[in-house]
């Protein structure tokens, strides 16, 4: 097959985040398995995406509104695209509400050829704010219109719905290629890390709450903050500096797009606290690398993976740290079974959420078997 996929950014400080590794991931399996595979990005002009098998194209972004990613331009990206529009059988569309991938999208909707799939990483949900009310004006019809939009949980598919009940819902997990584990580094202390954009969600600032109290308990360890600023590392340096915490807790900067799971592979602990996480790729591509893990009680796949990973509950009526403090102070009080929860992990990749996996859905509804259906859902066989 002839495949396009399409997505929203791709930068040095890797801001754009998961749904990047979420299409690095499954346009080189794709090309791996034989198929003829390109992608159309925005782009910051200064890093190159390089991926095996794999033709991208990087059209360098301005920013047209003041809304971040959403309000970002390619010029020539859709131009290009839509003249090429007859040389692809499928054109997969990582969608958000943006100026990229929506106007796209929205152009190939309802084409017999090529086939339009969509995939919104859990971004596109209700939202009663003007902005959202007049993105829907595109997003609802264009959902309408796909051959399928995948979802990656019963949460997600609810969200979806509720945007567009005409919305063709099909199950896609993410997934992850498995690499060598290699040994850890030998060092004095054990490094725990939190990778991730440095945002309210993700909760960098509950990590270093817990890494005071630990500290503050004589805890022998450090704690590392790596990723891209989007409004909280002011207040990160402020607290690190205020608590006296010096070299024990450090922000070392970005990382570029497709090096995070290297980062993650040298760390002794990864940590992601984030709150309502959909289906967050680091802690796939952490569990792969058999790095132990630790994530909120309330991600959504948190039940899925089980004892894959450790998982802290949150706290009633707002949290000061001491429960993640608490289980990653057990973890680290416990070498083999900080090792044991580190080998779970990659068996549960292993086993459940590899990128093979995700490749033979993704041929599977590529070749349209699964477009007979009535709106509503099409299972991939990807237990729940």
């Amino acid at each position: 097959m002839r495949i396009a996929h399409v997505l929203t950014y791709i930068s040095a400080d890797g801001a754009f985040g998961g749904p990047v590794a979420v299409l690095s991931e499954q346009t080189t399996e794709l090309a791996r398995r034989g198929h003829r595979v390109e992608v159309f990005a925005g782009w910051d002009g200064q890093v190159s995406l390089e991926l095996p098998g794999v033709d991208v194209h990087l059209f360098e972004t301005r920013q047209l509104l003041p809304m971040g990613f959403s309000g970002l331009v390619a010029p020539g990206l859709r131009r290009q695209l839509l003249r090429r529009r007859g040389d692809f059988d499928v054109v997969h569309v990582h969608l958000a509400r943006d100026l990229i991938t929506t106007p796209v999208a929205y152009a190939l909707r309802g084409a017999d050829k090529p086939l339009l799939f969509l995939q919104p990483h859990g971004m596109v949900k209700p939202d009663r704010r003007p902005q959202g009310r007049v993105s829907d004006l595109v997003v609802r019809p264009t959902l309408a219109a796909a051959a399928g939009t995948f979802s990656l949980t019963d949460v997600d598919r609810e969200r979806l719905l509720a945007v567009e009940p005409r919305t063709r819902i099909l199950d896609l997990p993410n997934g992850v290629s498995l690499p060598e584990v290699a040994p850890r580094e030998d060092r004095a202390r054990p490094e725990v890390l939190f990778l991730a954009r440095l945002q309210p969600r993700k909760r960098v600032l509950l990590f270093a709450a817990a890494a005071r109290r630990l500290l503050s308990e004589g805890v022998d360890a450090d704690f590392v903050v790596v990723g891209p600023d989007e409004g909280d590392l002011p207040e990160l340096t402020r607290l690190i500096t205020a608590w006296g915490l010096g070299e024990r807790v450090r922000y070392e900067g970005s990382v570029p797009p497709g090096t995070g799971r290297d980062r993650i592979a040298r760390a002794d602990l990864y940590v992601l606290p984030s709150l309502q996480e959909p289906f967050p790729m680091s802690v796939l591509e952490s569990l792969s690398t058999g790095t132990p893990t630790v994530i909120s009680a309330t991600c959504h796949i948190a039940d899925r993976l089980g004892d894959a990973v450790a998982a802290f509950p949150e706290a009633p009526g707002g949290d000061d740290g001491a429960a993640l403090a608490t289980t990653l102070g057990t973890l680290l009080a416990d070498d083999e079974e900080r090792r044991a929860l580190g080998r779970r992990g990659r068996r549960a990749i292993e086993s459940a959420f590899s990128v093979g996996h995700v490749g033979d859905l993704l041929e599977h509804y590529y070749s349209g078997r699964a477009l007979g259906d009535r709106p509503g859902t099409e299972s991939g066989g990807l237990a729940e």
